[in-house]
């Protein structure tokens, strides 16, 4: 008996279960462009761009490439832009972020992080 036991324990052990999935926290996610938070962070990083330009026409949003929401002590909205940057086309990485207090501020503007994008005539 004592011996039938030990088998099928070893045998049990011995078989291969799968691994849980490593998941990172503080990992940024992908979301949706559309999606109102991202919205709202979109338009506080590109007024606060534009207060920095202290021009409404000196960058004009094209499109959201991409965007990503990572949540930590608070939240970051990881936006990829492509921009008209007076007259020429570009591109921005933003973050934004907003604190437990539901502040807003821009943590990153960094041009042309995202690469170029291709233009269509």
């Amino acid at each position: 008996m004592f011996v039938m036991a030990a088998t099928i324990l070893f045998e049990t052990a011995g078989q291969s279960s799968p691994r849980p999935v490593a998941v990172r926290l503080n990992e940024y996610r992908a979301v949706a462009i559309d999606d109102r938070e991202v919205r709202t962070a979109l338009n506080f990083a590109l007024a606060d761009q534009k207060k920095k330009n202290r021009s409404d026409s000196a960058i004009t949003l094209r499109q959201v490439l991409s965007a990503e929401h990572q949540s930590s002590n608070g939240d970051n909205f990881r936006l990829c832009l492509s921009l008209d940057r007076r007259g020429r086309a570009d591109t921005a990485r933003a973050v934004v972020h907003r604190n437990q207090k539901r502040q807003w501020a821009v943590a990153l503007w960094a041009w042309g992080a995202c690469g170029k994008t291709k233009t269509r005539n």
